[in-house]
């Protein structure tokens, strides 16, 4: 079963979020939500695509599109008008918001509060035909998937991944401690290459996954 939108993920700032939808093609209707928000500033970077095998020598360059616009309506009118492959989108409103598409079919939103987040999630959510979902649980940095009935689901050991507003510092504990725990794993499914390295039988307890190791959006008894 397809779902328009595939997974969610809450940032670490409490305000922005990402939505990883279901396919790469044509995903700009999500934008259509925005309709009536005046537009600020964008970034679109563009190709014009005819769908045609071209030689080198034919291929489009590749360009910013300078036409200015009122409202996101407007934009994607133009663009539906056109034969264009977008390489890069970025719309900042003037209320403060901002959208950003990350890949072809992901996209991040920023907005200006935790109850403007949690709200244009549920709203987003009710595009896919489900209820509204309990925001407060989720934690930070995890992606969540939907089932088809609508709950969603995540993995026991999925970690959750740095993202824009993660200090240096912050990343760089990550990583050491992202590296030791697939260290950690390698050995365990490797014992005999573990038995030759430290001489002595390797064994794993859960007790050695990432203690002491305190990230934004991953610190015990923050309030997620």
């Amino acid at each position: 079963m397809h779902l328009l939108i595939r997974t969610i993920e809450l940032l670490s700032n409490q305000k922005s979020l990402r939505l990883e939808l279901e396919t790469s093609f044509s995903n700009y209707w999500i934008l259509m939500h925005f309709k009536e928000l005046k537009i600020k500033s964008k970034k679109v970077c563009y190709q014009v695509d005819t769908g045609i095998r071209q030689r080198k020598s034919t291929i489009h360059p590749i360009r910013w599109l300078k036409k200015p616009f009122e409202t996101t309506s407007e934009l994607l009118g133009y663009l539906c008008g056109k034969q264009y492959y977008i390489h890069h989108l970025e719309i900042e409103f003037t209320n403060g918001w901002k959208i950003k598409e990350s890949r072809h079919h992901e996209f991040l939103f920023y907005t200006s509060s935790i109850e403007e987040r949690n709200t244009l999630l549920n709203k987003l959510v009710f595009v896919n035909g489900f209820d509204p979902i309990d925001i407060p649980s989720l934690k930070q940095n995890i992606s969540y998937y939907f089932k088809a009935g609508g709950d969603l689901y995540t993995f026991d050991d999925l970690l959750p991944f740095p993202d824009e507003f993660w200090s240096k510092e912050d990343v760089a504990a990550w990583r050491e401690a992202y590296e030791e725990r697939e260290r950690l794993e390698y050995l365990k499914d490797n014992p005999k290459e573990a038995q030759e390295d430290i001489g002595e039988p390797f064994t794993v307890t859960t007790d050695m996954q990432f203690e002491g190791i305190k990230l934004k959006g991953w610190t015990e008894g923050d309030p997620f």
